[in-house]
């Protein structure tokens, strides 16, 4: 009897720990539908819309029941993975995919893909490199993120111009006659895109054809001639108006920036690389702007750089230490294809999956989104160097030696270079 007994508790103790394990016989809904969890980092409104994608996806169908949750610390994320308190499927950054995976910890979702009939057609070249290592995709990319010109009609008409510039030496061309100053040598009027600092440390790169790292994401360029070509103009314009001008009208507006007293809604700059809810904001902040959108222009060497932008994404992946996989997977195919075009109306991002870049809801959302869903197109999104953060660190480091006239864009370019290439070394 005692034996029996002794059984039974043995059996009460290892009984959980089995079906825990298992996942699949455990984790299981009343009406016994299987369980995926998903952690995403949104807040707010953002959460509302990632709930109201899970629902959608759980009315779909009668196999799996997904459960949510917000997780805006990635910490955590780390934390939940290196135990047995993993969610089975967590929204990333495409650069925290390729961070994530370079430890090993996510799974093969082209190999998934391929298994599950997957078409990875409805991914460009850029979204599918974005969220690759070593040749295998390791996270489906859910929206994207690019950045395009905005521009003030009323300033470009002042200078008799009625279209936006189509390229970079058009642009600096406009700027250098839209720029005004004042009494004292300030800047009121602001012509060339140096502001916000991430755009005019990437796009005005770009424009050029400069790049911070070779294709391989981690071969530095610091001190390509295009680089350096865009500095150049980029300080010429500096000088003409005043080093110190310059940066004090750069700071204002970084101060101001998505605020109601932001430079551009106040009608005191000309052209603006940001991205598709800068539109939003300006009907929010001031409706009486009449602003345009346009493609980032390339040069009249290289026209084919229309459009030209950093390319990010919201991307889904499945932890190699995920209970349910198959769940998982369910749910990201499902997310990324039928479910994708009502969340992204919600969100009101870019989608990645190109059969939606033609999508007249989508394009008729937002006005900024027929140009940059044109840009998405060209393919030529640029993914940020697979550097570590100290080079992006230097990186800001020497642009600041060049844009505060303290060394001349070739030299500071030429010593980055020898940094960079020490840190891969």
């Amino acid at each position: 009897m005692k034996k029996s007994i002794a059984f039974l508790l043995v059996l009460c103790c290892i009984l959980p720990c089995i079906f825990a394990q298992g996942g699949s016989e455990a984790n299981v809904t009343e009406d016994g539908r299987q369980i995926v969890t998903y952690w995403y980092y949104h807040k707010g409104n953002e959460a509302t819309y990632q709930e109201n994608a899970i629902a959608r996806f759980n009315a779909s169908q009668d196999k799996y029941f997904v459960e949510g949750f917000s997780v805006p610390d990635k910490q955590k994320y780390l934390v939940a993975m290196a135990s047995d308190e993993s969610p089975d499927v967590i929204a990333l950054t495409n650069s925290e995919v390729i961070s994530y995976q370079q430890s090993g910890l996510l799974e093969d979702m082209s190999s998934m893909g391929e298994a599950n009939g997957f078409d990875f057609s409805i991914y460009d070249a850029p979204a599918v490199t974005a969220n690759s290592v070593d040749g295998s995709m390791y996270a489906f990319p859910l929206t994207s993120v690019v950045i395009q010109m905005f521009y003030n009609k009323d300033i470009l008409a002042a200078i008799g111009e009625s279209e936006p510039p189509t390229t970079m030496e058009e642009l600096y061309d406009m700027a250098l006659r839209a720029t005004t100053v004042d009494e004292s040598g300030n800047i009121d009027i602001l012509g060339y895109p140096l502001f916000p600092l991430a755009s005019a440390r990437q796009e005005l790169i770009y424009a050029f054809g400069g790049r911070w790292a070779a294709e391989d994401g981690v071969t530095p360029t610091a001190n390509c001639e295009e680089n350096i070509r865009s500095l150049e103009m980029n300080m010429a314009f500096r000088e003409k108006y005043g080093i110190d001008q310059v940066q004090r009208f750069v700071a204002t507006g970084n101060t101001n920036r998505y605020t109601p007293q932001d430079i551009f809604f106040a009608g005191k700059q000309l052209f603006r690389f940001d991205g598709p809810w800068f539109a939003n904001q300006i009907r929010e902040y001031n409706p009486d702007v009449n602003f345009g959108v346009a493609m980032v222009p390339g040069t009249e060497d290289n026209p084919d750089l229309l459009g030209v932008s950093r390319y990010e994404n919201t991307s889904l992946a499945i932890p190699v230490v995920a209970d349910n996989k198959d769940g998982a997977y369910a749910f990201i195919e499902w997310f990324v294809t039928d479910g994708a075009k009502d969340f992204l109306l919600e969100i009101g991002s870019l989608p990645a999956n190109n059969t939606l870049f033609d999508d007249p809801d989508l394009l008729a959302s937002n006005e900024a989104f027929p140009s940059f869903m044109a840009a998405l197109k060209t393919g030529n999104g640029i993914e940020a160097p697979r550097l570590s953060s100290e080079y992006t660190s230097l990186t800001d480091e020497y642009l600041d030696y060049v844009y505060n006239g303290t060394m001349s864009p070739r030299d500071a370019m030429n010593e980055l270079q020898e940094q960079a290439l020490a840190l891969v070394d």
